[in-house]
């Protein structure tokens, strides 16, 4: 099952030195993959093609095409960019796109519905889900791995997870 819709790819941080230069974060999983993927969709509305120079600091160095100096750099500062999800390539048997878990159903072992994925996020250890039950108390994450997460069926659009309880004290 393929969904439609815009995928976030980078973000433009800041304007590095006075040539027209950006600090960017890429969230591909080979950044030089960006420049496939030109021209790029801005959260402004804009379309922007990206030239990566080289990584800095965790981040990369990159041209934008038509910014030639610090001042219009400046002005990109914080713009997200995004592609269609359709421009992806397909994946091979046993592969996903993390971006294709948010809106599937989580369900228990025994195949009730627990809740909805709302999103799939990584704060430096490892790949979450974020789960909202459907008995309306506050959201969690769980680890996107086992024992945590035990199936994944994207074409039925559900996670079987372990019940929360079983983690949370």
């Amino acid at each position: 099952m393929v969904k439609q819709k815009k995928l976030h790819i980078a973000d433009i941080r800041t304007a590095h030195g006075i040539r027209g230069l950006v600090k960017m974060a890429v969230y591909l999983e080979d950044a030089k993959d960006i420049e496939t993927y030109n021209p790029l969709e801005g959260s402004d509305g804009k379309s922007y093609t990206i030239v990566l120079k080289n990584p800095i600091k965790g981040e990369w160095l990159a041209e934008v095409n038509g910014i030639q100096d610090r001042n219009q750099a400046e002005l990109l500062r914080g713009i997200e960019l995004f592609i269609d999800r359709d421009q992806l390539p397909e994946t091979d048997d046993g592969e996903i796109y993390l971006e294709d878990l948010v809106g599937c159903d989580a369900i228990d072992v025994d195949g009730h519905k627990i809740g909805s994925i709302l999103s799939v996020d990584n704060f430096g250890a490892s790949d979450l889900i974020e789960i909202k039950p459907i008995n309306g108390s506050k959201t969690y994450y769980l680890p996107l791995t086992e024992p945590y997460v035990l199936d994944i069926d994207l074409e039925s659009n559900i996670v079987v997870v372990a019940p929360a309880e079983e983690f949370m004290a």
